[in-house]
């Protein structure tokens, strides 16, 4: 989950780092025409974001119920469909760019060329930016998102290395700003692209074309919702400009730009989050863990809710600092924004919340929830901030954490109605309590002992499910021989510190098993081979009645974890 962080705040910071540096060596109307642009450029995010994150949820469920054909589809026709669409469109806005900077500006003179030449430039990293994004989301998914984090970290540091190489040194103005944001990209688009050259990798291009329809608008009906969001943020930071342009002047609209920063990074932030949602709540969905998702959706509430509010406190105390990091001067101050980032930084927490549970609600299948939510949270701010701007001007601050707060208590009240109306499900994530299948889940210390105590909860359970002897003979077989193997050779040093997981599900026709450890890379699938000499064979004994009493048997290496599926016909 932390390399999910990293990653995406990463990215924004390549955006952040724009404009820390454009304000310091060109001026402050720099970084209000970055500001200004803005809204474009989340529509580019938006199409990332439609074909990236509702592919990846298809592919993440279909690798967790082991559908290879689904996944290498879906995977295919995202690369396709993003990269096209991010041409088309890119050629699109330079064609009409300065109609749009025109209206943007509301033809401000003195900030009109720097926006018209950012977006201009912008536009040639369009492609790279929409390849990166999507290209990041499944490498998430399968199993490798320090790759991710690798990536866009070497990409930002090379973003403020050209930051100041373009404009300081070849003073190529606002728009070499541009051009080190598109190298930027290009750069962790390749890296991310060497992950599909490794062993670990699992996805594969197969360009179905008679499913690519279909593939495209099952990915499409996934990411709605992000994607909604992602628009209407844009359509929210643009009303919002027009606010604070008309309430309180140029001040306001360089206040508002250093609170959008803040909110950029605080969105980067819950995307992290979100993706690891996605990518591994989608793999837990597919393979009805509920239980695992429990523990995901608390670690999740609970890193955001801890780095968000240490920013917050941060900004309550330090306001002066961010203002300087933007340009803000003690010999030509900007009198409100202390007071402004302050109202502003106390949304931050309530916001993150429903944001994240949006996300849970979406991997399970509350489509409608999670759409309302998508809208009606930037909504309500936008409603909020013009509402409360009529009271005062300086009280337009406060409209922003007074409308995430109201939207958190509505949502919880409605939820806790959800929970009374089933009681199967939890009062505010909604996760189902039980399952719909019987299932045995246990975490197992790589002790001998505990090894011995699993091997008979797993008897208790085929016995009290009223397994057939021969079935449920096979599966304790496969069981203790893979459990000892872990035991034995995962890891080294202090194994009674690590853990591994055992889960099995009664199905109509079959019974899963899943077995997770931590462990170095091991595959136990064997392929025959003649030339093994007696001992080599009496080695591999137990791996060999594995490979040949199951079923059928699936591995992967994801998350720093191996992963070994079962499947016993009953």
């Amino acid at each position: 989950m932390w390399g999910s962080i990293l990653a995406a705040v990463s990215s924004q910071l390549a955006t952040t780092t724009d404009a820390i540096v454009v304000s310091n060596l060109i001026g402050p109307a720099a970084i209000s025409a970055i500001n200004l642009t803005t809204p474009v450029l989340t529509v580019f995010s938006c199409l990332m974001i439609l074909f990236g994150i509702g592919a990846s949820i298809i592919a993440a469920k279909a690798i967790g119920k082991r559908d290879e054909e689904s996944a290498n589809g879906v995977f295919t026709a995202a690369i396709l469909s993003s990269a096209g669409s991010g041409v088309l469109l890119a050629v699109i806005t330079f064609i009409f760019c300065p109609y749009i900077v025109d209206i943007l500006s509301g033809g401000n003179e003195e900030i009109y060329p720097l926006a018209l030449s950012y977006l201009q430039e912008m536009c040639v990293a369009v492609p790279f930016m929409m390849m990166a994004g999507v290209i990041e989301n499944f490498v998430k998914v399968d199993g490798r998102p320090r790759i991710v984090m690798t990536a866009v970290i070497i990409g930002s540091v090379l973003n403020l290395i050209l930051d100041i190489v373009f404009i300081k040194w070849l003073h190529l103005g606002i728009g070499g700003s541009a051009w080190a944001t598109g190298i930027n990209y290009l750069a962790a688009l390749l890296i991310c692209m060497w992950h599909f050259n490794t062993p670990f990798n699992s996805l594969k291009w197969n360009p179905d074309w008679k499913r690519m329809k279909s593939y495209v608008k099952e990915s499409i009906s996934q990411g709605i919702p992000m994607s909604l969001n992602t628009l209407l943020l844009g359509g929210c930071i643009l009303l919002i400009n027009y606010i604070v342009l008309y309430t309180q002047g140029s001040e306001g609209i360089y206040c508002w730009s250093v609170c959008l920063q803040l909110f950029m990074i605080m969105q980067m932030v819950l995307t992290g989050i979100g993706s690891s949602i996605y990518s591994i709540g989608g793999i837990l969905v597919g393979e009805q863990d509920m239980e695992g998702l429990t523990i995901l959706n608390r670690k999740s509430i609970l890193y955001t809710v801890s780095s968000l509010a240490i920013i917050t406190v941060t900004i309550i105390i330090f306001p002066h600092f961010f203002g300087e990091l933007f340009g803000s001067r003690s010999d030509n101050p900007i009198s409100i924004l202390p007071n402004a980032l302050r109202a502003f930084s106390i949304m931050l927490v309530p916001y993150s919340i429903v944001a994240l549970l949006r996300s849970t609600y979406q991997i399970l299948g509350r489509i409608g929830l999670s759409l309302f939510l998508s809208v009606f949270q930037l909504v309500l701010m936008v409603g909020f901030v013009w509402g409360f701007s009529y009271i005062n001007s300086f009280m337009m601050w406060w409209g922003f954490p007074s409308s995430s707060v109201a939207l958190l208590i509505g949502l919880i009240l409605y939820t806790i109605w959800l929970h009374h109306t089933n009681k199967g499900i939890n009062a505010v994530t909604l996760i189902p309590e039980s399952e719909n299948t019987e299932s045995f889940s246990l975490s197992v210390r790589m002790d001998q002992n505990d090894v011995n105590s699993a091997d008979k909860k797993v008897a208790e359970f085929l016995q009290q499910n009223t397994i057939d002897d021969f079935t449920a003979y096979k599966i304790r077989l496969n069981c203790e021989e893979l459990m000892h193997n872990i035991l034995n050779y995962a890891v080294s040093g202090k194994k009674e510190k690590h853990y591994f997981d055992v889960r099995i599900r009664i199905l109509k026709n079959n019974i899963n098993v899943l077995l997770k450890d931590d462990g170095r890379p091991f595959n136990p699938i064997l392929s025959c081979n003649r030339s093994d000499s007696n001992s080599e064979i009496n080695e591999k004994l137990g791996l060999k009645l594995v490979n040949c009493t199951a079923d059928s048997i699936n591995y992967k290496y994801m998350y720093d974890q191996n992963v070994v599926m079962l499947n016993f016909k009953r």
